[in-house]
This record gives C-alpha cells, sequence and structure tokens, in this order.
C-alpha cells in the first residue's frame, strides 16, 4: 500500500471528489471507513470491497445494519455475527462450517450464541473450537459440568481460566494440578482454592495481583525471588502496608510500589527520590490536607509529586511554580497558566522546557523560544506536536527523526517542507493526512502519484529535492535518489558532505555534466 494515499484516505480536508476516487480503492477501505464524512453512495462502495475490517468499522459506526452487508466470504461473515442484529441463521451456518478456523473463530466474533448453537460448538470434534467457545461464552452448568471432563487438556485449560464458569466447575478442576496456572489466573477461583495453589510454583505470579487472598499469602510471595512476582506484589492495593515495606530493595520494585494506589504516605515519602514527574494514583486521590502536607515538605522529590498533579488549589499551584527547586517548579509546567510558564522559562531556562512544552496553553512565542535553545529531542518532539507551534518553530525541529515525523501532520508546517516530505517513506503517511496539504497535490496522489510535485509559480520543485538534502534521509533511500530522474534531486545529492561512498561514485559518473562535477568536487573535498 501507498503509505502517502493511506495518510491522504484519513485527510480531514479531502474533497468530496476526491473521496469518491479513493473509495474505489479497495485497499483504502478500512482507512476511509472510519471517516465522518462518508455519504451512503460511499458505504456502499466500501462495502462492495468485502474488506473484513471496513464492514467492522462501518458497522460499530452505525452508518450500515447487518442486512445491508454483501457476505463476500467467511471473514465478513463473522463480522457480521458480531453485531447484536445480525440473523441468527449466520451463526448457525458458521457453526457448521467445514473449517475448523472458522468455527474456532465464530465464538471471538458473535456477540450472543444461541443455545443450539453452544451445544453445537461443546460438541466439536477439534478440541481449538470447544476451547474458544468456553473462552469467549458463558455455558450452561450441565455443559460446563461436562467439559470438565473433556479429554483435551486445551479445552480444560480453557475452562479453568475463564471467569464464567462456575465456581463449582472451577473447584473440581483444581483436583488437576496441571490447571494450576489457569486457576490461579481466574478471577472467579474461589478464594479458598486460591490460597491452596500457593504450592504450586507456577501460580505464585497470578496470586500476586489477587485482592482477595490472606495476609499470610502475600507474606510468603513476598519472599520470593523473581522479580516478576515481586513486581506484581508491589502493584497489589490489597496487600498490607508491612508486606509492601519489604518490597523497596530494587530501583524497579520502588517504581511499581510508587504506583500503587494504596501505598501508605510515609511510604511514599521514604521513596520519593526514586520517582519521576509523573502523576501518581496516590497523589491523585490525596485529600486536600494530604496535598498541603505534602507540598510543605522539605524533600524536594517530595514536593514534585504534588506538584505533577494537574487540579491543584491556584495558591498551592503558584506556590509550587515558585518552588526554588527547578525539578519541583518543573513538574507545574503542564498546569501552569501562560504568565506562570513565562516565569517558570525565564527563572529556570532549559531544565523546564520538557514539562512546560505539554502545557496546551504555551503560546507561540515561548514555544519558539524553546525550540530554538531545545538542549534535547524529547523537547523537540513535545513541541512538534504542540498546536501552538508555528512554521518557522516546526523548522526547527526537524533534525530530530521522530520530532520530524510528528511536524510532517502539523498543519502550520510551511506548505514548501509538507510536500518535500510525501518523498520520504518515513513520513509520507504523515505528511499526506495533513488539513494543509495543497489541493493539486491531493490531486496528483489520488490520481495515482506516488508522490506530488509542489509548483511554485513557474517553477515545478520535486519533494525529493528535500529529501535528498534532508539529514533524516537513511542511506538506504539516498542511494536510491542517485539515480533519480530529476536533475534537480542528483544535484542536491551531489552537494551533500555525507552521501556513501558507493553514491559518490554513481554520481561522478552522471550523464549530467553539473551533477558530475558537483561530485568530483565533493569527493576531493571529503578525500
Amino acid at each position: 500500500m501507498n503509505a502517502a494515499l493511506e495518510g491522504l484516505a484519513s485527510n480531514p480536508a479531502l474533497p468530496g471528489t476526491l473521496l469518491d476516487r479513493l473509495a474505489a480503492m479497495p485497499s483504502l477501505a478500512s482507512e476511509l471507513a472510519g471517516r465522518a464524512d462518508l455519504t451512503a453512495s460511499h458505504v456502499r462502495t466500501l462495502l462492495s470491497h468485502g474488506d473484513p475490517s471496513a464492514v467492522h468499522i462501518l458497522l460499530q459506526k452505525g452508518v450500515v445494519h447487518p442486512a445491508e452487508v454483501p457476505i463476500a466470504d467467511e471473514s465478513v461473515a463473522l463480522v457480521l455475527t458480531g453485531h447484536p442484529d445480525a440473523d441468527p441463521s449466520l451463526t448457525r451456518a458458521l457453526a457448521f462450517h467445514p473449517d475448523p478456523a472458522v468455527r474456532a473463530s465464530l465464538p471471538e466474533w458473535a456477540c450472543s450464541l444461541p443455545t443450539d448453537v453452544i451445544e453445537r460448538l461443546s460438541l466439536d470434534e477439534a478440541p481449538e473450537v470447544v476451547a474458544a467457545l468456553v473462552t469467549f461464552h458463558a455455558v450452561p452448568l450441565p455443559v460446563a459440568e461436562s467439559l470438565s471432563r473433556h479429554p483435551s487438556t486445551e479445552v480444560r485449560r480453557a475452562l479453568a481460566a475463564d471467569s464464567h464458569t462456575p465456581p463449582s466447575v472451577l473447584v473440581a478442576l483444581s483436583t488437576e494440578d496441571a490447571l494450576a496456572r489457569e486457576l490461579a489466573s481466574n478471577p472467579a477461583t474461589p478464594a479458598s482454592i486460591a490460597v491452596d495453589l500457593l504450592r504450586h510454583h507456577a501460580s505464585r505470579y497470578f496470586l500476586a495481583s489477587r485482592t482477595d487472598l490472606p495476609a499470610e499469602v502475600y507474606e510468603v510471595l513476598a519472599s520470593e525471588f523473581e522479580p516478576g512476582i515481586l513486581a506484581e506484589l508491589a502493584a497489589n492495593p490489597a496487600v498490607p502496608a508491612h508486606v509492601l515495606r519489604r518490597l523497596t530493595d530494587t530501583r524497579a520494585l520502588r517504581h511499581v510500589l510508587l504506583r500503587n494506589p494504596a501505598i501508605p504516605l510515609d511510604l511514599l515519602r521514604e521513596l520519593a527520590p526514586a520517582a519521576r514527574a509523573e502523576h501518581l494514583p496516590r497523589i491523585a486521590s490525596a485529600t486536600p490536607a494530604e496535598l498541603r502536607e505534602l507540598a510543605a515538605s522539605p524533600q524536594a522529590p517530595v514536593r514534585m509529586l504534588v506538584a505533577t498533579r494537574p487540579d491543584l488549589p491556584a495558591d498551592l499551584l503558584a506556590a509550587l511554580v515558585a518552588d526554588p527547586d527547578p525539578v519541583v517548579a518543573a513538574a507545574t509546567g503542564p498546569s501552569a497558566t501562560v504568565a506562570q510558564l513565562r516565569d517558570l522559562v525565564a527563572w529556570h531556562g532549559f531544565r523546564v522546557f520538557p514539562r512546560a512544552a505539554l502545557n496546551p496553553l504555551c503560546p507561540p512565542d515561548l514555544v519558539h523560544h524553546m525550540a530554538s535553545r531545545a538542549p534535547s529531542a524529547e523537547i523537540r518532539r513535545a513541541i512538534a506536536r504542540h498546536p501552538n507551534a508555528s512554521g518557522e518553530t516546526l523548522l526547527l525541529c526537524l533534525e530530530d527523526p521522530q520530532a520530524r515525523y510528528l511536524a510532517a501532520a502539523h498543519p502550520n508546517l510551511p506548505v514548501d517542507e509538507l510536500v518535500g516530505m510525501l518523498g520520504s517513506e518515513f513520513t509520507a503517511r504523515a505528511a499526506a493526512s495533513n488539513p494543509s496539504l495543497p489541493l493539486h497535490v491531493m490531486e496528483h496522489l489520488a490520481g495515482g502519484g506516488g508522490h506530488a510535485r509542489l509548483v511554485c509559480e513557474d517553477e515545478v520543485i520535486d519533494p525529493d529535492v528535500s529529501a535528498a538534502g534532508s539529514p533524516a534521509t537513511s542511506p538506504v533511500l539516498l542511494y536510491r535518489l542517485t539515480t533519480h530522474p530529476e536533475r534537480a534531486v542528483r544535484l542536491a545529492l551531489a552537494g551533500r558532505r555525507d552521501l556513501p561512498r558507493r553514491a559518490y561514485e554513481r554520481l561522478v559518473n552522471d550523464p549530467d555534466p553539473e551533477v558530475a562535477a558537483a561530485a568530483r568536487r565533493r569527493a576531493r573535498d571529503e578525500g
């Protein structure tokens, strides 16, 4: 699939005439199905392609009824069974399909199964079909009891892991040691049975995340050495505080503990030096009194955690903005007012840039100021997606490949740079989705052009000229461009200092004398 066409299909500024043209392309059906401006004619055209993803999207949007969908193949039929208004006879027909892969997919897709279909699938000769049935649908108690004695371990495992399985059946399955892992992972397994599973080491990872076990079980699990088990335990809000305090040995565990919504405040204070500037659940649930108590802490990391909360009282936010510690002050960046943002940047400079750039209120001049002094790719990426970044500002962010990709979709990107990005495989989709893309460029893309050509008065500029001069262009693409039919592209390449040696060798033999001469000069300079 042409990446530029995919991007164009999602462009909100795509005119209706071009939408008509793209709708006729089967490969774009799923991309176009999500658009809000589809007419009834567009919907019929998209349905005619028989793309199951497109059908699924159109059904979810409610723009088509199952009875209106032509059934091109089994994949479309399966999608239809997921709609509550689907014809039950379709579900019954698929339950008898000769391909077991289709029968196994039916329970996953169908939003409901008639009783007779459940019975039919429960007796299916293919174990994967029966396993799919109990994984995605509740079955009657007699059926579940029968399947608990099924000869296939795959079926019994699926039954043991399914939250719909009746407790009495889970109790019966607990006599089979091979099912310990599945039973432990099932929240419907009775706590009394889960406790007994502690003797199976394979079950402990899943038991560590359960919230209904006795304290002594968590104490036993805290003696484990496996990082995965300890991490699940550290994240569990039901684990007693005295057990949580035993889980502070590693940096990774401390980070998990900090995200536990039930962490005691004194333990949060103790672990605060390991925290990042992120909004933690315990800070989100803190009372106003707790927030003020934490904000008055002599420990800067504790104050920083409070500063990340987005709904602080105005006086508390102002106090944290004025905090002398730049880490604390910077944490307020996403929530600060415009005046406070200006103060933060004036007081602390680049140290507050990463968080300040996340604030949607940041004015264009301040965004530009940060971009012109950005010391890291992280800041340039935040600025490249900022709604207030001007075209001039975005140009400052293009050296970083990821920021360049983000800028390609920004409506304020200068048009010549935007069109040039269509020539790069990395940015073509994002650029084509940009609502600022000129209409004549959209028309070229929709007409089958692999990339667009920008016309500026009397000059035609191939977008690959920008790719040829961009530091973000890969060496592989640079080498390919040495045979580009446009002289301007090859001339731009010949002037680079960082071309692969084989690319220079090809350019010095270019049929255009000017390109060859430029390449020879650059080769001599580099030699």
